[in-house]
């Protein structure tokens, strides 16, 4: 992330979202990890959307997301839109901006999980591996193959 101005919000909007799925992890814990991503390229990184100076959005690289699946990785994680940015298109680049770093970097194949989302990834090609539990939630974890570019 080359804007750490923005990493004390995003930290309490991922917290917000998903707290949840890991209530062991304080908001200062959370802040901590993202600010490990900044100015970084490669896994981990975290990728914001931005309009003016706001923050609008993020998707972070990951090398794992899951703790019952580590053998699987890198991760797309962290998908997050305000709610007053949704149905834009923000989501969807940030998606595909985490799949050209991805891609950029020689990821034969990335992971996530959704608790409800899995619709919105199938539309991006993205496929179920499997749908299973996770710390308590139903969730589907999905794969897409990245493709590098022909020339």
């Amino acid at each position: 992330m080359d804007h750490p101005q923005f990493v004390p919000e995003l930290a309490r909007l991922h917290f917000e979202e998903w707290g949840y799925l890991n209530p062991q992890e304080t908001l200062d814990e959370r802040a901590q990890r993202l600010t490990g991503f900044v100015g970084r390229g490669g896994v981990p990184t975290a990728l914001v959307a931005m309009t003016d100076e706001e923050l609008v959005g993020s998707a972070l690289l990951v090398a794992h997301d899951m703790r019952t699946r580590t053998d699987l990785s890198p991760w797309l994680a962290g998908v997050y839109v305000k709610p007053a940015y949704r149905q834009r298109g923000v989501a969807s680049s940030l998606v595909a901006r985490v799949e050209a770093e991805a891609i950029a970097l020689s990821v034969p194949c990335l992971y996530l999980y959704t608790p409800s989302e899995a619709p919105f990834y199938a539309r991006r090609g993205w496929q179920t591996l499997e749908q299973t539990e996770y710390r308590g939630v139903a969730v589907t974890v999905m794969r897409k193959t990245m493709v590098t570019p022909t020339v």
